[in-house]
C-alpha cells in the first residue's frame, strides 16, 4: 500500500505522514525543498518527538520523497497510490491542483474507476469546494463525471499542535529531520467525503456534518490559541504556555471559548458537556512548557484572522446568528485590532472584517479597542469591562 503525503512539513511530517505510516504505508512524501527530499531519501526515517513531561521519540519509518519539481515523477507516484493527503498551505493548494489533476488523469486512463480518496490537511474552510473546482479546472471535461464518482476530497479537522523546529531540542536527537508535535493525535475526517472504505484505526475519528469540526476548530481552538497569543502580547510574555496560565488570560478567553460553544451547540445540536470537555483539554494542551510555542508565532498574520469568516470574527458572527452576545469575542476582536495598528480602526472594520457601523457590534469591538488602548496593562481592568459590557445586555445598572 502507498500514501502520498504532498507536503513534508510540520503537519505532513508530524502528523499525517506519521499516521499513513502507523497505517501500514509506503509514505512518498512529495516537496519542493532538495535538501528535505534528499536528506529524507538519505535517512529513510525520521524521528517524531512528542513534548511533554517525559519526552518520547518515535521513528517513522517506511519512509521515501519525490521532489514536487519534477513533475512526470509527481504524477507516476499519484496514478498508482492507494490514498492522497495534502498540508502544503492554502495558498499552495491552487498551484499543485493541475499537478494532482495529471496524476488522476494517468490513474484512469488505465482504469477510470479506480476510486481514491484524497485528505485534505488544510487550515481552509470549505478547502473540498476549492480543491474540486481547481481540479475540474485542470481536468479535460470527459474526466469530469469520473472525478465526481471516483475522487474522494475528504476535509480534516488538524488539531495536534506542531510548533516550528527548536535548534536546541531537536539537537539533542541528532537528526536533521526531527519534529516536534504534542500528544494528542486524532484526526476528525469528513465521514460521508469517503469513496474507499475508512481507514480503520482509533486516531481517525469519521464524522458529519463535518462543517461542525471545522467550526469547531476554527471558532473555539484557533479562536482562542490567537487570543491567548494577543494577551500574551499585552503582557509581554515569550511562551504560550506562560500566557495560558495566567488566571486573567485564563478567564478571557474561556470567556470565548464559552460563547463560541453556546453557538455552536444550538446550531448543531450537540451535547454542551463534549464540547465544555473539548474546553478544557485546549486549556490544558495551551499550558504545555515542552513545545515552546511562541506568542509572537501564534498572534502573526492579524489582517488575515480578522477576516469576516475567519476564527474571530468568523466566531462572533456564528453567536449573533445564534442569538448569543459575542461579548468576549468583541473583546478579542478589538485585542487584533490594537495589534494591528491601523491608521483608521473603523474603516478596517468596514471593509476587511465586515462590520459596519450601524451594528451594535460595531460599537461594542470600538469600545473594547479604546479601553485596551488605554488601560492594556492591568487585565484585571478589561475583564471589569466586559463584565460591565454583559451586565448592560442583561439590563442591570452597575
Amino acid at each position: 500500500m502507498k500514501a502520498i503525503m504532498y507536503g513534508a512539513g510540520s503537519i505532513g511530517r508530524g502528523f499525517i505522514g506519521a499516521l499513513f505510516s502507523d497505517l501500514g504505508y509506503e509514505v512518498v512524501f512529495i516537496d519542493v525543498n532538495d535538501w528535505l527530499v534528499d536528506t529524507m531519501n538519505t535517512e529513510g526515517t525520521y524521528p517524531q518527538i512528542i513534548m511533554k513531561e517525559q519526552k518520547e521519540v518515535r521513528w517513522i519509518k517506511n519512509i521515501r520523497a519525490v521532489n514536487g519539481k519534477d513533475l512526470d515523477a509527481v504524477r507516476d507516484e499519484i496514478a498508482d497510490a492507494d490514498i492522497l493527503a495534502t498540508a502544503v498551505g492554502a495558498s499552495v493548494l491552487e498551484k499543485i491542483a493541475p499537478v494532482i489533476a495529471q496524476g488522476l488523469i494517468k490513474r484512469w486512463e488505465k482504469d477510470p474507476e479506480n476510486a481514491i480518496d484524497l485528505l485534505i490537511c488544510e487550515n481552509l474552510m470549505d478547502a473540498d469546494l476549492l480543491l474540486r473546482k481547481w481540479l475540474l479546472d485542470a481536468l479535460p471535461e470527459n474526466y469530469h463525471s469520473i472525478m465526481e464518482q471516483h475522487l474522494g476530497l475528504v476535509e480534516t479537522s488538524i488539531g495536534r499542535m506542531v510548533p516550528p523546529p527548536d535548534p536546541e531540542e531537536d539537537q539533542e536527537e541528532h537528526h536533521p529531520l526531527a519534529v516536534r508535535v504534542e500528544a494528542y493525535d486524532y484526526l476528525p475526517v469528513d465521514k460521508s467525503a469517503f469513496k474507499n472504505p475508512i481507514p480503520q484505526y482509533k486516531k481517525i475519528v469519521p464524522y458529519e456534518p463535518f462543517h461542525f469540526y471545522l467550526e469547531r476548530k476554527l471558532y473555539i481552538h484557533n479562536m482562542a490559541h490567537v487570543t491567548t497569543a494577543f494577551l500574551g502580547k499585552i503582557l509581554g510574555v515569550t511562551y504560550i504556555d506562560e500566557a495560558a496560565k495566567n488566571i486573567y488570560i485564563r478567564k478571557i478567553v474561556q470567556g470565548c471559548m464559552t460563547e463560541s460553544a453556546m453557538a455552536l451547540e444550538r446550531k448543531y445540536n450537540v451535547d454542551y458537556a463534549d464540547l465544555q470537555f473539548h474546553i478544557d483539554d485546549l486549556l490544558y494542551r495551551f499550558q504545555n512548557p515542552y513545545l515552546k510555542d511562541t506568542v509572537e508565532r501564534v498572534a502573526r498574520e492579524p489582517i488575515r484572522k480578522l477576516g469576516p469568516d475567519d476564527r474571530l470574527v468568523g466566531a462572533a458572527r456564528t453567536c449573533e446568528e445564534q442569538h448569543i452576545h459575542p461579548v468576549h469575542l468583541s473583546f478579542a476582536i478589538a485585542l487584533g485590532l490594537y495589534f494591528l495598528g491601523s491608521d483608521s480602526v473603523t474603516d478596517f472594520l468596514e471593509t476587511e472584517c465586515k462590520i459596519h457601523k450601524d451594528e451594535p457590534l460595531f460599537e461594542q469591538i470600538l469600545y473594547f479597542y479604546q479601553e485596551i488602548s488605554k488601560n492594556k496593562e492591568s487585565l484585571n481592568y478589561l475583564i471589569s469591562c466586559i463584565e460591565r459590557v454583559q451586565a448592560e445586555l442583561r439590563g442591570e445598572i452597575i
